[in-house]
């Protein structure tokens, strides 16, 4: 599906950002236009681009934060109401998980449903290979209105503490 190509973009984002801060530092990234908050390890980058899909084009919204041994992201797009009416969302998360599972060669991996900022979601965990390097994907979805969000660790399994991937992930609240 077309949405490969912001899920690698958020990939190939991620793996550029490697190394960029090698202290955790964590503040509160409030984006107003996003409609979303998070707490990151770092003063994270921004950056959106355009892409392909089966619901016309669309963009990814990203912001990064580049750690020594991985990345920690939220990303989110605006689906057309469309998508929405002939429920397509199910199917986008699904693209959006795989395109991301593909990027670092993973094969098992643990899925479950979980309460996002008070909407279903989920959450996924995977291990693959980007490049020689093993790596790690722990990242959850989570649909609200017509925006898909993504808020996704990527990186080496001996960066970050799993403690401090899990803060991330589960800072992530939505804002009206």
């Amino acid at each position: 599906m077309e949405i490969r190509a912001g899920a690698s973009a958020l990939v190939l984002l991620c793996v550029a950002l490697a190394g960029c801060a090698p202290e955790l530092d964590w503040r509160e990234l409030s984006v107003p236009e996003g409609k979303f908050s998070a707490l990151l390890p770092c003063k994270p980058r921004h950056e959106a681009r355009t892409f392909s899909t089966a619901a016309g084009t669309l963009t990814m919204t990203m912001y990064a934060c580049g750690l020594k041994q991985g990345t920690m992201a939220v990303a989110y797009a605006d689906y057309p109401a469309a998508a929405l009416a002939a429920g397509q969302m199910p199917e986008l998360v699904d693209a959006a998980r795989d395109a991301l599972l593909r990027n670092i060669g993973a094969g098992a991996r643990t899925e479950e449903e979980v309460a996002i900022a008070g909407l279903p979601g989920r959450q996924v965990y995977a291990e693959g290979r980007a490049g020689a390097q093993g790596t790690l994907l722990k990242a959850r979805f989570v649909v609200a209105g017509n925006r898909l969000y993504q808020i996704a660790y990527v990186g080496s399994g001996d960066g970050p503490a799993m403690a401090d991937i899990d803060m991330f992930l589960t800072s992530f609240k939505l804002r009206r």
